[in-house]
């Protein structure tokens, strides 16, 4: 995998799409608005719409209050190993 630039950027993008899914639903889902949701992490609404278009990345800091934020009901995506990734190592 550490010589495949293409399969840890494929993998590097899904995990991120799926934690910018997983926000906007659970928020949604909690019936929060942009706004609500990034006064509870202290930030403005653009940057909580910035987050879930993908025009910005969370810092790992930033997942983990929102982790902390949805507690149980917050599931990060999985980091999971193709067997062509493993397979190049």
């Amino acid at each position: 995998m550490k010589n495949n630039l293409a399969l840890r950027k494929a993998q590097v993008d899904k995990f991120k799409d799926e934690l910018q899914t997983g926000i906007r639903n659970l928020r949604k889902e909690r019936g929060l608005t942009q706004k609500q949701f990034g006064a509870i992490l202290g930030v403005d609404q653009a940057t909580i719409s910035n987050f879930e278009s993908g025009k910005t990345v969370m810092s790992i800091l930033q997942a983990y209050e929102v982790a902390l934020v949805f507690g149980k009901d917050f599931t990060a995506p999985r980091l999971t190993m193709s067997n062509q990734l493993s397979s190049a190592r």
